[in-house]
């Protein structure tokens, strides 16, 4: 019998693991987050999927106009540079696992803020959605 619980327990473990999720957003130490200004949302490099386009389209319908460039097309004078990296996972599907958003400084490109959505398998959402949610975290920092 005993033998018989550890398997459960075991099972339980791995079933949970599979439910995983993590939603965070972090001020950089020192770092004021207020207006925005000229937004632009830079192109992570290795993304096929216009991630920056969507994660542009979510700031405007939040009330944060801002615009999708490559690295090549920065604005010199741009307030708020946005930069993402997002990672993807293969289980019966493609699909995204994480995405990590920063808010930087226009001029200094320094840190400003930057906030995380992670999702396992079980409870995967839309790029769009996990955008979304991340952006949602990291606007609850903003000061008005």
């Amino acid at each position: 019998m005993k033998k018989f619980g550890i398997f459960t327990y075991l099972a339980i473990a791995l079933l949970l693991t599979g439910c995983s999720t993590k939603l965070t957003s972090n001020l950089a130490p020192g770092a004021v987050f207020n207006d925005l200004g000229k937004t632009v949302v830079v192109r992570f490099e290795p993304d096929k999927r216009n991630l920056n386009s969507i994660i542009a389209d979510q700031l405007t319908l939040m009330g944060y106009p801002a615009v999708a460039v490559e690295k090549s097309e920065i604005p010199k004078d741009v307030n708020t540079l946005v930069t993402y990296r997002d990672n993807w996972q293969w289980d019966i599907t493609n699909y995204m696992i994480k995405i990590n958003i920063q808010f930087r400084d226009g001029n200094s490109r320094e840190l400003i803020i930057s906030g995380e959505s992670y999702r396992t398998s079980l409870v995967r959402k839309t790029p769009q959605e996990m955008i979304k949610e991340t952006l949602e975290e990291i606007l609850k920092n903003k000061k008005s």
